[in-house]
């Protein structure tokens, strides 16, 4: 719910209260009276938001990529090595590379003009 500031009609108070109500698009906003004198007349006063995103404290970093890849790295670079073991375990792959070369560009039953 909202917060909408009012001011009071009655002449002899004339205050000017904030009060957290849902939104009535009739504008009269029953129920809500005046806490100085208790008078249900008002005016709806013009408001402006203000909340602001902030980021919490330590959490900047986060904003910049280059920090992310590299806070990760490690973790990347340790499941890449974890994973070419285990292609070498089960594939029986003995060289350094554990991927199986393909050259379909420079030969091969695909080779030449493409059409």
């Amino acid at each position: 719910m909202p917060i909408y500031m009012f001011e009071c009609k009655n002449e002899e108070c004339g205050v000017t209260y904030e009060e957290l109500t849902s939104y009535d698009e009739t504008g009269k906003f029953e129920g809500v009276k005046c806490p100085n004198c208790g008078s249900e007349e008002k005016i709806l006063q013009p408001t402006t938001c203000n909340f602001n995103f902030t980021n919490p404290i330590g959490t900047r970093r986060w904003r910049s990529h280059d920090y992310r890849f590299r806070h990760n790295l490690p973790n990347v670079i340790k499941e890449r090595e974890r994973a070419e073991q285990a292609a070498n375990k089960d594939s029986g792959l003995t060289s350094a590379d554990p991927y199986n070369h393909i050259d379909d560009i420079s030969g091969g039953e695909h080779f030449g003009e493409v059409k």
